[in-house]
């Protein structure tokens, strides 16, 4: 008997036993419903590695790995999406499931591989150890003034900060820089701090006792997306200022002689006194010229003083020149007038 009209069923027939009425994915058969069997995806494995681990921000990589069935059969033609510390690139399998790509790593992160899967195969990812990278450091427009510069006066140190990125250099800011100093080129000492500004640039104002080596240390920063150390260094002869005076005779006749006489001193430790056993030279610029012509030397005595006499046949200005060492600034003496009959 039918449940749902109340009629018998008709005579059984053999080819009709089994009814069924395909529900989704079930088929009703005799009354029982049974799930048709399910096509499941197949799972995958890849991998990734580089060819080395990067030091730096911007520094060059190979990554590479595979790509397989669960049952380590390769899956070639399948696109790989790759992913850099945020650089990303997709990339195919070959036929042996080998992909390969280059790229330059623009900041700290990890590098990941991902096969997003299909209807046949599931998606798989794999990571590498996360990178703790720095940017590499450079100090440009390096200049320190005077050179030489005069004992106890002030040295300017200027120059400005830079990183190198992956799209060039940059200019960096907020760094915090050390100026040091050696006198033996062994012993270093600290002189003062500063930090450079929006620009990358900084500047050091020390005053300068003798002569010797100064360092700019551009100070590291070593987190992740941090900086390297970067040194410059220069060398800065500190010398005694000098002054030297001259006079002589304001006339005299053709071929006359005239004694050019003066005295040369330096500043020692804020202090002005005799400066001897060296020779200034004594110039003349005959009237009309524009060249002056060296007369001759005189020697300067431990009382800083000189005396030297001289023939006169023309027109024109002396004037005295201390020219300088390894340890005194040159000088000149103010110009004179000495006119011929």
């Amino acid at each position: 008997m039918c449940p749902i009209t109340g009629h018998p069923y008709p005579p059984e027939d053999p080819l009709r036993r089994i009814t069924g009425v395909a529900t989704g994915l079930a088929l009703v058969v005799g009354g029982l419903a049974y799930a048709s069997p399910a096509h499941a995806a197949v799972a995958t494995k890849i991998t990734i590695r580089t060819d080395r681990a990067p030091a730096h921000i911007g520094d060059e990589v190979t990554v590479s790995g595979k790509l397989t069935r669960s049952s380590g059969s390769a899956l070639g033609g399948r696109d790989v999406l790759l992913n850099v510390a945020g650089k990303r690139k997709i990339v195919r399998t070959n036929s042996d499931g080998l992909y390969i790509a280059e790229f330059r790593v623009p900041k700290s992160g990890t590098f990941t591989a991902e096969y997003l899967g299909s209807d046949s195969y599931d998606e798989s990812a794999a990571a590498t150890a996360y990178y703790a990278l720095q940017y590499r450091t450079f100090v440009d427009g390096f200049s320190a003034s005077p050179r030489p510069i005069e004992q106890n006066k002030t040295l300017t140190i200027t120059g400005r900060t830079n990183r190198i990125a992956v799209s060039g250099d940059e200019r960096l800011t907020g760094a915090g820089l050390d100026l040091l100093f050696t006198g033996d080129g062994n012993n270093w000492s600290y002189v003062s701090s500063t930090t450079s500004d929006n620009k990358g640039r900084f500047r050091f104002t020390p005053t300068v006792g003798q002569d010797g080596t100064w360092k700019v240390v551009l100070k590291p920063n070593l987190v992740a997306d941090g900086w390297l150390q970067a040194e410059r260094e220069v060398w800065v002869d500190s010398r005694y200022r000098t002054s030297v005076s001259g006079t002589s005779a304001k006339s005299v006749r053709y071929k006359g002689k005239i004694r050019v006489h003066g005295e040369l001193e330096r500043k020692v430790d804020g202090a002005w006194g005799a400066y001897g056993g060296v020779k200034v030279g004594v110039y003349q610029r005959v009237s009309g010229s524009k060249k002056w012509r060296l007369q001759g030397w005189a020697w300067v005595n431990k009382k800083g003083e000189f005396s030297k006499r001289f023939t006169v046949k023309r027109d024109g200005r002396w004037k005295v020149v201390y020219q300088g060492n390894g340890s005194h600034l040159s000088d000149s003496s103010r110009t004179w007038f000495v006119n011929v009959r």
